[in-house]
């Protein structure tokens, strides 16, 4: 009896609708729909570096379910080099928008985006070639980029724009350790897909390219605690030296209301570069699916480890080798309202090492730092 089942894969690589266990490859091969970590070939290709867009694009195709927050894949070879030449790329159409001086204070700066100006899914209204196009999914994601002593720059951290001039991410990504260690935060790269490229393509369709600007000033909140276990108030506001370009590729993301509270269960998502399962940096933004996990048994788990959770943290995940890890912190912990439109709910804080099985990790909670956000934008651009 045939099972029919449509998913929404956790990284930006797949999108399919599965019809049961045995499968076609994308070469007409029948086979075996199962994990991408138990089929060696797809596997093996999808830890190439650097990641060869046709293999993006041939994993895409791949992608038959989940097991789950973890891809199942239609097991089978790459197809030869001869047969995947990459098409000539598309330029994305973009939408115009009056320029503005870098510099000249706007009304906006002050404030998050308006409701019905953020959170806008950009990808949801293209279909290229019967596959969903993810170069813009999640436009609202940053990269925290950071002046070693050596003088290169390195992304260490992630974050989410809020309006044409701040970031949201969190303390930790801004003071202490990680300045000791790395080094001062100098920039925020918007826009970014692949890390590999300067200009990304996928299916034929180029971005833009990303932008990258200067940080003009960051605001860690004033409660947290470099060092402290607890973690408690890990969220800081960065300040950008010009206003960001909004485009497909760049946009803001809303606020969660400061009233909505999160059960166990509820359906969250994570995005960003951090590491997968092989313990390296993806080059190519991933998201994952998470479930809101039980503050009462989050807080129990961490005390064990001497850490005492507060009311403005919540818990995520929880499942094996389901996590945000080292290179996602900082990011958002998202949700999508039911007209469609994403709001981030928390910030990743910290977790018991990543993915380990029954232990969630740890998210500060935007709802209980709308007025501390509110006011920091308004205080900054005075």
């Amino acid at each position: 009896m045939w099972k029919r089942v449509c998913v929404v894969f956790v990284s930006t690589l797949f999108w399919s609708c599965v019809l049961s266990d045995d499968c076609t490859t994308p070469l007409g091969r029948s086979s075996e729909c199962v994990s991408l970590y138990d089929c060696p070939d797809l596997l093996t290709a999808f830890e190439q570096r650097p990641l060869p867009p046709n293999v993006v694009s041939y994993l895409r195709q791949s992608q038959c379910g989940f097991e789950g927050y973890v891809p199942r894949v239609c097991c089978g070879p790459l197809p030869d080099q001869e047969a995947t030449q990459r098409p000539t790329p598309r330029p994305r159409p973009r939408p115009t928008e009056s320029s503005s001086s870098s510099e000249d204070y706007s009304p906006d700066d002050s404030s998050p985006a308006p409701r019905n100006k953020c959170g806008i899914d950009t990808n949801g209204d293209r279909i290229y070639g019967g596959q969903f196009t993810d170069l813009d999914e999640f436009p609202w994601m940053a990269l925290m980029g950071y002046r070693t002593r050596k003088g290169t720059t390195t992304y260490q951290c992630g974050g989410v724009l809020i309006n044409r001039r701040y970031v949201l991410t969190a303390a930790h990504c801004i003071t202490g350790a990680i300045e000791r260690e790395v080094g001062s935060l100098s920039t925020v790269r918007l826009g970014e897909y692949d890390t590999q490229s300067d200009v990304d393509c996928l299916d034929s369709t180029c971005a833009d390219r990303p932008q990258e600007i200067p940080v003009a000033s960051s605001f860690p909140h004033p409660g947290y605690i470099d060092g402290n276990k607890n973690r408690r108030d890990d969220i800081g506001i960065v300040r950008l030296a010009k206003r960001a370009t909004f485009s497909y590729y760049v946009q803001p993301i809303c606020l969660v209301d400061e009233s909505e509270r999160l059960t166990p269960g509820n359906d969250v998502f994570v995005a960003g570069w951090g590491k997968t399962l092989d313990g390296r940096n993806s080059p190519i933004k991933l998201k994952l699916g998470l479930p809101i996990f039980k503050k009462d048994d989050c807080v129990s788990k961490y005390r064990t480890l001497g850490a005492v959770l507060g009311e403005n943290q919540l818990c995520a995940g929880g499942a094996f080798a389901e996590d945000a890890c080292r290179g996602d912190s900082g990011g958002p912990l998202m949700k999508k309202r039911p007209d469609g439109v994403w709001e981030t709910v928390g910030v990743v804080s910290f977790g018991y090492g990543c993915g380990r099985d029954g232990w969630p990790g740890v998210y500060t909670s935007v709802a209980g730092y709308i007025d501390w956000i509110k006011s920091t934008l308004q205080s900054s651009n005075q």
